[in-house]
C-alpha cells in the first residue's frame, strides 16, 4: 500500500481505472471514496421509481414573499397541501440531489455524465470564480484558481431537468468586506445568469474572516431577494432529514454516522430529504482517509473497491431496514476485513 507524501492519506486506484492528471493533493482534491460508492447510490434510487422520487428545487411550490429567515414556511405549507392533494406522491420518499462543486469540477462532470445519473436530475452549485482557501487563510490575499466548468454539458442537462445554482463565495473574494462582498455577489449572479437559468444559491463554507464570519453570514443582497432562493448553509427550505458528506475531517463529525447507505435505508414515504454531496470526494483513484480508517463501514467500502466488488457496495441496503440489519452489515464488514488480513499475512485464500 503506497503512502502519498502530499497529504496524510493513502492513494488507491480501482482495478482498470485510468490515471487522473498528476499534481499536489490540493490540486487533485480530496478523493476519499471510490466513484462506485456514489454510482451505487444513484443506481439504487433509479432502480426504485415506485419508492423514491428525485426532484429539484425548481419543483418546490415556492410562495412569493415567503419568509426566508423562518425557513420558507409558505413553501412548506404548500408542500404539505401538495402531498394531501396528490400533487406530490405520498407513497414515495422525495429526494433532492444537491452537489457543491468546490474543487476538481471534472469529477462532477464525470458523475453527471455517468449512465447511473440518467433520469435523476440534480442541483449543481458552482462558483463564478474559485478562491484558493488555503492561501487566503495563510496570507489574507485572494488568489483565484483554475475552475473549468463544462457549460455545454450543464446547458444540456438543464434541458433534461437539472438545475444550476450559485455557490456563493463572495465574502472570501471581498476579502471579508461586506459592502464589497455584496457587489461581488451581484456581479457573480449576473455573470452566471448570462450562462444558466440561476434561480437558487447556497453559501460556500470557505475561509472565515478575522471576526469568524464567512460566506454564510453575508446578508441577502436586496436586489436579488425576490429573484433567488437561498437553499442551503445560512437559510434553507424544510426537509424532514438530510445527509451531507461535508466537513469530512471535522472532529465534530462522527465517521460512524456518515455512511450514505444507512441514511438511504431510513427513507420513508411522504417525506422530503436532501442528499448533499461534494463530487470531488469520489474518484476512480481515491485516498484512504485517516479520519475514517478503522470505521467498519468505510473499511468495507475501501476493501470491496480494492477487490473490484463494486456491485456489492449497495446490495445489502433495504428501504426501511431496522438498525439490526445495519449492525449485521457492519459485522459482515469486519469479517471481510479479517479475511483480507489473513490472505495478506498467509499469502493464500481462506
Amino acid at each position: 500500500m503506497q503512502q502519498d507524501t502530499t497529504d496524510p492519506v493513502q492513494r488507491h486506484a480501482a482495478p482498470g481505472a485510468a490515471p487522473e492528471s498528476q499534481g499536489s493533493f490540493e490540486e487533485t482534491g480530496n478523493a476519499y471514496f471510490p466513484a462506485s460508492y456514489v454510482r451505487g447510490f444513484l443506481n439504487f434510487i433509479r432502480d426504485r421509481p415506485a419508492d423514491i422520487s428525485v426532484l429539484t428545487y425548481h419543483q418546490f411550490p415556492w410562495v412569493d414573499g415567503d419568509d426566508m429567515a423562518a425557513g420558507y414556511p409558505g413553501e412548506h405549507a404548500a408542500w404539505r397541501k401538495g402531498l394531501a392533494s396528490g400533487r406530490f406522491d405520498r407513497t414515495k420518499a422525495h429526494i433532492v440531489l444537491h452537489y457543491d462543486v468546490d474543487s476538481v469540477p471534472l469529477r462532477t462532470f464525470n458523475l453527471l455524465s455517468a449512465q447511473a445519473h440518467r433520469g435523476l436530475p440534480a442541483a449543481v452549485m458552482i462558483f463564478n470564480r474559485r478562491v484558493d482557501r488555503r492561501h487566503l487563510k495563510a496570507t489574507g490575499e485572494v488568489r483565484f484558481t483554475d475552475y473549468e466548468i463544462d457549460d455545454a454539458l450543464l446547458k444540456r442537462l438543464e434541458g433534461e431537468g437539472f438545475v444550476v445554482g450559485y455557490h456563493c463565495n463572495a465574502y472570501e473574494q471581498a476579502p471579508f468586506d461586506e459592502r464589497r462582498a455584496l457587489e461581488i455577489f451581484d456581479a457573480d449572479v449576473r455573470a452566471l445568469r448570462a450562462r444558466f437559468n440561476v434561480r437558487i444559491f447556497s453559501a460556500h463554507g470557505g475561509a472565515a474572516g478575522p471576526d469568524g464570519r464567512n460566506n454564510r453570514d453575508l446578508p441577502m443582497h436586496p436586489a436579488w431577494q425576490h429573484e433567488l432562493y437561498w437553499v442551503h448553509n445560512g437559510h434553507t427550505p424544510h426537509f424532514d432529514a438530510g445527509f451531507s458528506d461535508g466537513g469530512h475531517n471535522s472532529p465534530q463529525r462522527d465517521p460512524a454516522r456518515r455512511d450514505l447507505r444507512d441514511f438511504v435505508a431510513r427513507l420513508q414515504p411522504g417525506k422530503r430529504y436532501r442528499v448533499l454531496l461534494h463530487p470531488q470526494y469520489y474518484s476512480e483513484q481515491f485516498f484512504r482517509s485517516r479520519r475514517y480508517s478503522g470505521t467498519p463501514w468505510y473499511d468495507q467500502v475501501i476493501a470491496m473497491a480494492e477487490q473490484g466488488q463494486h456491485e456489492g457496495l449497495w446490495s445489502e441496503v433495504r428501504l426501511g431496514a431496522p438498525r439490526s440489519v445495519m449492525k449485521a452489515r457492519y459485522l459482515g464488514a469486519r469479517k471481510l476485513l479479517g479475511r483480507i488480513k489473513r490472505r495478506f499475512l498467509t499469502g493464500r485464500a481462506d
